[in-house]
């Protein structure tokens, strides 16, 4: 790579004889198999990571020598490896501005070394940029931790940690059984009864999780300097600074104090789990075992074990690929690929050398921006959905912060820098056309307008198999999904109460045919009388007799059996007209699918029909299907064509919480008739009533993106605020 060795600002620094504050300390690491030194501050705990040249460099600074004279010695030592003039002033200003230098500025260097005031500024931009999550450190925790040490440290050993892997699978294996339960109580964790419970179960498990780290860090050696208060999504919880950790030789080390927090959570999660399966339904007790383990277990994965977020499974990530301060890294990556390739800057440093590290870097620079993005979008939604004043007041903060903070920052850089000098028009012409390029792209280009939906197979032909006597079931022969033939038993049944009375009745016969044989020689009307009651009594046992047939269910007609679990109904008590199961003909079969109002309006336009129809299975999503539309009805219903579109069976659609039965719609849904056709080849997967599938419908008007995105919103915000 071009490394211009000169630079026009040298002369700004190389009379400077700086040298490292006395409380500075260094320490040698392995980093991917490289040599690095490690240069940390213990009072502002501030880090900083130098290759062999630099390391070298900033040992020769001792307050005596030039910055010119020690670049010119190292320069004698490294030859080509040994930093340019341009990389010198980089590291003297991010050394001097992580307070790890001591140096008498002059004036004529003072814009180049600059510190306090950018360090400051950054602090307080990154704080307003992240609002969501603002820290405040509140005191010195090492003074109780050590008190609280001797009582953790038996449990803080590799045997625990191998205990602790087999109590999460004894929970697990526990737990799985009701896993759908558990997924069918989640409405509660939102309920307003429950707001109070869920703040303090989560403040409290959030405590036990900082704890965890605090204590991992001091027991393999570590300090914690600092104990605070973070704001997340605006709720206060508690944090502490387990940094130094990055001073450990070993990066399992540094990951086991990173994942300390989501190990005591999960072991704290695995014992509410277990309380919650042996609680009272509807009790205290099992709500709070429910919101403990859903904090402890569900939240914890989807955030801190998360790399995108700045949590701990991003810290984890940083020690795993050996590559520090990730995300600082990968964000000023990315500028240099666009100063460098766009803008045409070859005097810009690049942040590695390393072809892995920059691909690295890219990647997670790209995906990290994307999915932040995502996460503010989603949580400004959520409490705009709750607090439409305060969800605005956010919306706004971070519109600023995110967008036209950093614009304003870049055109001043644009304008303002000195980097720029050479390259100032390309980089306002490449700027500008990009800018007008995105614009276009989103704006202008018509593209293929998508709309999602999701959908159940369906029996248009369907029977329903009801149970025509009531009785206990004792045996179920076949399952759902099987096909079955006119006549084929189903289940049987038995009716104890309903067999005595049928030995009550023949026992009743034959007395009567015995007072019947007796009259006829003696006494012609008391003859014709039992005559009567033998006639009734063989009528009722004809009756029961047919009722003890029906016991046994039977096909009526061949087709496909659909329903749920068919072993379920083994034991139960089943009353007459008990629907058990369905009968559906496979020639008959459709996709049911369901739109809301706002994709509805578009899609029964006349001038904008569905072009084309695509299905997935859930169970098989690599697997596309081409349908069609067979009639769309222009009316919506909040009642749902099946359960299993909805919340309460896993479905994606809201449901009515006063509808026990969960097949009622928060909104209304308009219902489209799909056409589900025959699949072939050795990889095909037969969709049988039940089934959900998922529906991509293209409309067959093109429209720009920034329009589709614009109504994807509008309707966002109308189901989030509900206007």
């Amino acid at each position: 790579m071009d490394r211009p060795t000169f630079s026009e600002s040298w002369s700004r620094v190389s009379r400077l004889s700086p040298t490292l504050r006395p409380q500075v300390q260094i320490t040698r690491r392995l980093f991917q198999g490289q040599p690095w030194h490690v240069v940390h501050d213990p009072i502002s705990n501030n880090f900083f990571r130098l290759n062999p040249a630099a390391y070298h460099f900033v040992g020769l600074l001792d307050g005596k020598r030039t910055v010119d004279e020690v670049w010119r010695l190292t320069l004698e030592r490294f030859g080509d490896a040994a930093p340019t003039q341009n990389e010198v002033i980089g590291l003297l200003s991010q050394l001097n501005e992580s307070n790890l230098l001591r140096v008498d500025v002059p004036p004529d260097a003072e814009p180049l070394l600059r510190r306090r005031q950018k360090r400051t500024l950054r602090h307080w931009v990154g704080q307003a940029s992240s609002i969501l999550f603002l820290r405040i450190p509140l005191f010195n925790p090492d003074r109780l931790l050590s008190w609280l040490l001797p009582f953790f440290r038996p449990f803080l050993n590799r045997w625990c940690l191998i205990a602790w892997v087999l109590w999460v699978g004894f929970v697990t294996a526990q737990f799985l059984p009701h896993a759908s339960e558990f997924v069918g109580d989640a409405q509660s964790v939102l309920a307003p009864s429950n707001w109070l419970w869920m703040m303090l179960v989560f403040t409290l498990i959030k405590a036990w999780h900082e704890l965890g780290h605090g204590l991992v860090c001091k027991r393999l050696g570590g300090a914690v300097p600092e104990v605070g208060v973070m704001t997340l999504v605006l709720f206060p919880v508690p944090y502490v600074d387990a940094t130094t950790s990055w001073n450990f030789s070993d990066r399992w080390r540094r990951m086991l104090v990173g994942a300390a927090g989501m190990i005591f959570e999960l072991a704290a999660a695995g014992a509410a789990a277990l309380l919650w399966l042996h609680a009272e339904p509807g009790s205290t007790l099992r709500q709070l075992s429910y919101n403990a383990t859903f904090m402890a277990s569900v939240a914890t994965v989807l955030f801190n074990a998360n790399p995108l977020l700045r949590f701990d499974g991003y810290y984890m990530l940083s020690d795993l690929l050996e590559v520090p301060n990730l995300y600082d890294r990968a964000t000023r990556h990315l500028q240099w690929l666009v100063q460098r390739y766009v803008f045409g800057m070859t005097n810009a440093q690049p942040v590695t050398s390393r072809r892995r590290e920059r691909v690295i870097l890219a990647i997670f620079g790209v995906s990290s921006q994307v999915y932040r993005f995502l996460v503010l979008a989603g949580i400004i939604l959520f409490i705009a959905g709750k607090f439409f004043a305060i969800g605005v007041i956010l919306a706004v903060w971070s519109l600023v912060a995110w967008l036209l903070f950093p614009l304003a920052k870049f055109l001043h850089w644009l304008v303002t820098s000195p980097a720029l000098h050479e390259h100032r028009a390309r980089a306002a012409v490449s700027s500008l056309l990009g800018a007008a390029l995105t614009l276009a792209a989103v704006g202008a280009v018509p593209m293929p307008d998508h709309r999602r939906a999701v959908g159940v197979v369906e029996g248009a032909d369907r029977l329903d198999l009801a149970v025509q006597t009531e009785g206990f079931v004792t045996q179920v022969l076949v399952e759902t999904g099987d096909y079955v033939r006119p006549g084929q038993v189903i289940l049987t049944a038995d009716n104890p109460q309903l067999r005595a009375e049928h030995e009550e009745r023949v026992a009743l016969l034959k007395r009567l045919r015995l007072q019947h044989y007796e009259a006829v020689a003696t006494d012609q009307v008391k003859a014709n009388v039992a005559i009567a009651q033998i006639q009734a009594v063989q009528e009722e046992i004809t009756e029961i007799e047919q009722r003890l047939d029906n016991l046994v269910l039977r096909s009526p007609r061949q087709g496909i059996l659909v329903g749920g679990l068919m072993q379920q109904w083994v034991g139960q008590y089943v009353k007459r007209g008990k629907v058990v199961a369905q009968i559906v003909d496979l020639q008959t079969v459709r996709v049911t699918a369901l739109v809301d109002q706002a994709h509805a309006a578009l899609m029964f336009d006349a001038g904008n029909r569905i072009r084309t129809v695509e299905l997935r299975s859930d169970c098989r999503p690599d697997q596309v299907i081409e349908s069609q539309l067979v009639r769309a009805f222009p009316s919506g219903h909040t009642e749902l064509p099946h359960p299993a579109l909805g919340y309460a069976a896993g479905g994606q659609i809201a449901t009515n919480p006063d509808d026990p039965k969960g097949s009622r719609a928060m909104r209304p849904q308009f219902e489209l008739w799909l056409e589900l056709p025959q699949v072939s080849g050795p990889q095909s997967h037969v969709l049988y009533p039940g089934q959900r599938v998922s529906v991509r419908l293209t409309l067959e008007h093109k429209r720009p993106l920034l329009q589709q995105w614009t109504h994807r919103l509008r309707q966002l915000l109308r189901e989030r605020l509900a206007v």
